[in-house]
């Protein structure tokens, strides 16, 4: 090995060496950036709250409508000997009036 392969392994080594740290800098940025909580606005997180809480109403709605449908179904399977409506027949009446 003469001088000339021992100053080029030398540079090659620099240069991994710098480049290196350089790269892990910028990486260590770009992940400290991308960690950083985004600034939000009075006015959007207000919003999102209102979002928030209508989505929570809605779920309660969806729950208490699928209860509603579960209560009738049970109600229909245990009145088998009820007779069905078809398309043609209209409901009977049997509402209770005052006289």
């Amino acid at each position: 090995m003469d001088l000339g392969d021992v100053s080029q392994l030398i540079f090659v080594g620099t240069v991994a060496l710098v480049l290196g740290r350089v790269g892990l800098a910028f990486a260590r940025l770009i992940e400290r950036r991308a960690s950083a909580k985004p600034a939000v606005t009075a006015e959007t997180d207000d919003r999102l709250r209102a979002l928030e809480a209508e989505c929570h109403s809605l779920r309660q709605e969806l729950t208490e409508v699928q209860e509603r449908q579960d209560f009738t179904e049970r109600a229909l399977v245990q009145a088998p000997g009820r007779a069905r409506l078809s398309d043609g027949d209209a409901p009977r009446d049997e509402s209770v009036r005052p006289r």
